[in-house]
């Protein structure tokens, strides 16, 4: 068969090929426009009744904007994004700069990619925008059951709302039952995917980490009422790190986000989802910091907070379950496979390059048959580097919010004294080698060299 015929092979199987992804945030919807423009149908459900995003402000740093641009939006995204031009760590007492880590114009030039902070909502919309523009069929209300659906036959089940509907083969009218007929499912609906507990065997256990996110708002013009104007102009990324806390604000596109992380030990139980916060505790916890902290809790709005959970003893043998003789195949992406805590801003960026290699992957596939082939090196290339930064995010988390002690005096002095910084810097994102990996990550020549290394081990 000649290379054109190969191509157009590949390309016919692609144009019958269903795939369905499960959840329309950020992951799944970019991964829809990428398999959508690979040739595949694609279908995306969601749980939710609409498209909404109760989060504020989300970290893309250039590994993330290069996913971003592979799809066509970065220049959208760039519209409705902010470029901040440094990364500074403050003391929580009195706001002492600890270190700075320069950003924009320095990560752009170095990396040909921007560093970028967005509004969620706006991201969202533009990546649904895009998905939809391009043909991929987006349904809301629809919540599906992995442990019903029939592998053999390639059929997948659904809960529908009273206003569920949508491109199902069949559906019981009375039960608000339908059923989509999928040769792919991808499970991007986050750390407590249902998808990922059928495929453990066991329900979603999540559990605290013994930290809660609080999120609050700030105008830009009562910040500058404020007399804050140094929080937002330059616009910039500022943590202060403390005992057992942590603070990061940076400007969006017309309003400050400031996060606060501290201890939920006062919680009573574990709830999943934003919850309303109580101003006077979260005033008690941050008394002693920096006076300008107690100035945007004081006068922000949008207060909200959220538990940081993990998924417990509920672990997954392999992302990907594709067993022989069956029609269905499944796998998982996104925080459904690799949830990282927030500490380094790296979550979605994790999310947007599993979406990107699982897209060049499959857009390159030749065959059905090659499919399962190439979900396995998706995992296989995914999971070494996810767990690593993850287990980076934590040690940053615990370094970052040290009590006083020795440690912590010894942790300041190495930021204010180690300049250019060196390998184990207190801040990874300023350690040149893991930096540089993390940040130049590109998914396509990474996909393409892994499926060249698995095709000469395993077709040769």
């Amino acid at each position: 068969m000649t290379s054109n015929q190969a191509a157009t092979s590949g390309s016919n199987f692609r144009a019958h090929y269903r795939v369905l992804i499960v959840g329309a945030g950020l992951v799944g919807l970019l991964l829809a426009i990428d398999l959508k423009r690979a040739g595949y149908q694609v279908a995306v459900v969601d749980k939710d009744t609409e498209l909404k995003e109760i989060g504020a402000g989300i970290i893309l740093p250039p590994n993330a904007c290069r996913a971003l641009q592979q799809a066509g939006v970065l220049a959208k995204v760039q519209s409705c994004a902010v470029a901040p031009q440094k990364w500074i760590s403050h003391s929580y007492q009195n706001g002492t700069i600890l270190g700075q880590m320069e950003l924009d114009p320095y990560v752009r030039e170095r990396y040909d990619m921007p560093f970028l902070v967005i509004h969620r909502s706006d991201l969202r919309r533009i990546l649904f925008e895009e998905a939809t523009a391009r043909g991929v069929i987006v349904q809301f209300d629809t919540t599906v059951e992995m442990h019903r659906a029939d592998f053999k036959n390639g059929l997948v089940y659904a809960n529908l709302s009273d206003s569920g509907c949508g491109n199902s083969v069949h559906g019981d009218e009375s039960a608000k039952r339908t059923a989509f007929a999928a040769d792919l499912v991808v499970a991007a609906d986050g750390q407590q995917s249902e998808t990922r507990a059928f495929l453990s065997g066991r329900p979603n256990s999540p559990a605290p980490t013994g930290k809660m996110v609080n999120r609050i708002l700030m105008d830009i013009g009562r910040m500058r009422e404020l007399g804050l104007e140094d929080l937002i102009d330059p616009p910039s990324i500022h943590v202060w790190l403390g005992p057992g806390s942590l603070a990061v604000g940076y400007l969006l596109k017309n309003v400050f986000n400031f996060v606060l992380t501290c201890s939920s030990e006062n919680e009573a139980s574990v709830f999943l989802g934003p919850r309303p916060v109580d101003e006077e505790e979260l005033l008690a916890v941050f008394k002693d910091w920096d006076p300008r902290i107690r100035l945007l809790v004081e006068n922000g709005h949008g207060y909200l907070k959220w538990l940081l959970l993990e998924n417990g003893h509920n672990e997954v043998g392999s992302w990907v379950h594709a067993a022989e003789g069956d029609k269905l195949i499944v796998a998982l992406t996104g925080d459904a496979a690799h949830a990282i805590g927030p500490y380094i801003g790296s979550g979605a960026a994790l999310g947007f390059e599993s979406a990107m290699v699982l897209g060049q992957l499959l857009e390159h596939a030749g065959s059905k048959s090659e499919i399962p082939k190439r979900l396995k090196v998706y995992e296989s290339l995914r999971r070494p580097r996810t767990e690593l930064v993850g287990g980076v995010t934590r040690k940053m988390g615990a370094e970052w919010m040290m009590y006083d002690s020795p440690q912590q005096a010894k942790r300041d002095e190495t930021f204010l004294q180690e300049n250019p910084p060196l390998q184990g810097y207190p801040n990874a994102l300023q350690d040149p080698f893991f930096q540089t990996w993390l940040y130049s990550f590109d998914g396509r020549k990474e996909a393409d060299e892994a499926w060249r290394i698995y095709h000469r081990e395993h077709e040769a």
